[in-house]
């Protein structure tokens, strides 16, 4: 299962603007917190895992060497993998943990040169 959260259209703009994106995705972060500490956890999901896709594409944006956004993909990971396991839904909790795994390796074969960088959105 392949999961993602931005529209290819959304996922061009964080490509084509990503200083305004990385406020977006801050945006979206502190709305899905909010909810999910308010034990909306459906509502919470759009909002984190579109902070989750927005700090995917600037982390290949900033050719996968960017620490403070593989932090953030994780913190994000946990938050959203926390809710699905609530919700239970096993399927989604494995495929962003898969997700964010691919994610990790990706950028650290791209920071050590090995291969080329595009991450899926």
């Amino acid at each position: 299962m392949l999961i993602n959260y931005l529209c290819p259209k959304h996922a061009d703009w964080v490509y084509s603007n990503p200083e305004q994106a990385l406020h977006v995705m801050a945006r979206d972060e502190m709305q899905g917190t909010m909810l999910m500490q308010s034990g909306q956890l459906s509502e919470a999901i759009p909002y984190l895992g579109c902070a989750f896709d927005i700090a995917v594409i600037l982390l290949e944006v900033d050719g996968g060497e960017n620490s403070a956004m593989t932090t953030k993909i994780m913190n994000l990971t946990s938050l959203l993998e926390e809710i699905y396991f609530h919700l239970t839904l096993p399927h989604h909790r494995n495929a962003i943990v898969d997700r964010a795994h691919a994610v990790i390796r990706a950028s650290n074969s791209v920071a050590n040169n090995t291969i080329p960088m595009r991450f899926t959105v």
